[in-house]
């Protein structure tokens, strides 16, 4: 399996749960998430992968994930969400994976000066996994809240190497 294969795999997971909320609940933001709803985590995750593959094309191959677009749509409806990742698994076969870019970074001290970091699709996919893997589980978190009934895999928002690990004791 390659990299763009292995990231659709992680974003898919999200039929797990997507077709089956209401906006009231993909919207809710219980305190335990930090305010935050399943909806927010969920873009969060979408918008890092689209910023990912347009900027990637670019000429000069920059990538700032600051820059993503931040929908509303995808925050708030469920349905849209599943659009944009069925959108974007069509994309990522595309991708030219030995591609060299640029990282733009900001903000990691909170002194607003960026530097650049030399980087590839390979591994900024491998960041990408590993960010929405995070992102599911904070979502799997949510939905014992937000939708109790609601049966998930086991490993739902779980690490390949942590359910490895789990299976090998």
């Amino acid at each position: 399996m390659n990299l763009s294969q292995a990231a659709a795999q992680i974003l898919r997971q999200a039929e797990r749960y997507l077709p089956h909320l209401t906006p009231r609940q993909y919207t809710e933001q219980p305190p335990l998430l930090q305010d935050s709803s399943i909806g927010q985590h969920t873009r969060h995750y979408i918008e890092f992968f689209e910023c990912l593959i347009a900027q990637s094309q670019q000429p000069g191959g920059e990538i700032d994930y600051s820059k993503r677009q931040r929908s509303p749509e995808v925050e708030t409806h469920p349905g849209q969400a599943l659009k944009r990742i069925d959108h974007i698994c069509d994309q990522l076969q595309q991708l030219e994976q030995a591609r060299p870019l640029q990282l733009q970074c900001r903000d990691l001290q909170q002194t607003q000066v960026p530097f650049t970091v030399a980087t590839n699709l390979e591994r900024e996919l491998v960041y990408n996994i590993e960010h929405t893997i995070h992102h599911l589980a904070i979502i799997k978190i949510g939905l014992a809240i937000v939708a109790p009934n609601l049966k998930l895999p086991e490993a739902f928002g779980t690490a390949p190497s942590t359910v490895a690990h789990r299976a090998s004791r």
